[in-house]
């Protein structure tokens, strides 16, 4: 009941604009549960505070890759912070969570036109990782569309 009470408080503070005070209430570190992730990571969205949530966010998605949510709340971290590559690989992965296997394919490949055009200040493991993940969504893609 304690942890309703703080998770209730909390989503109250952010639901009045105040994401300060809402965070006290939402424990945080890589062990929280999956609502107090969320919570916890809209709230420091809000509070300009993105780098503060990706290690936990990470974390979460390398146990759960199929969390669509998650990864989308990773997308919007790496987004406010700068990293448009790993944002639009993370989009791509939440498409892939969903089962729209032609939203990732079109989103990684967005990825490799961004690392294409973007020169030495390019992430190359990113940009490898959205390689690899491109042919198996577009592998996924052509075994969808053959069971239909």
């Amino acid at each position: 009941a304690h942890r309703l009470a703080r998770l209730l408080v909390a989503e109250t503070e952010l639901a009045a604009g105040d994401a300060s005070a809402a965070l006290p209430s939402i424990p945080d570190g890589n062990n929280a549960r999956r609502p107090e992730l969320v919570l916890r990571t809209q709230a420091l969205l809000r509070a300009n505070r993105p780098a503060d949530a990706t290690q936990a966010l990470q974390t979460w998605v390398a146990t759960h890759p199929k969390d669509a949510t998650v990864w989308q709340l990773l997308a919007s971290t790496w987004q406010a912070q700068g990293q448009a590559l790993r944002a639009i690989r993370a989009e791509a992965e939440a498409q892939a969570a969903r089962y729209d296997y032609a939203a990732a394919v079109d989103r990684f490949k967005a990825g490799q036109d961004m690392a294409r055009r973007g020169g030495a200040a390019v992430d190359h493991i990113e940009a490898s990782i959205i390689d690899t993940r491109l042919r198996a969504m577009e592998s996924l893609l052509r075994e969808q569309a053959a069971e239909r």
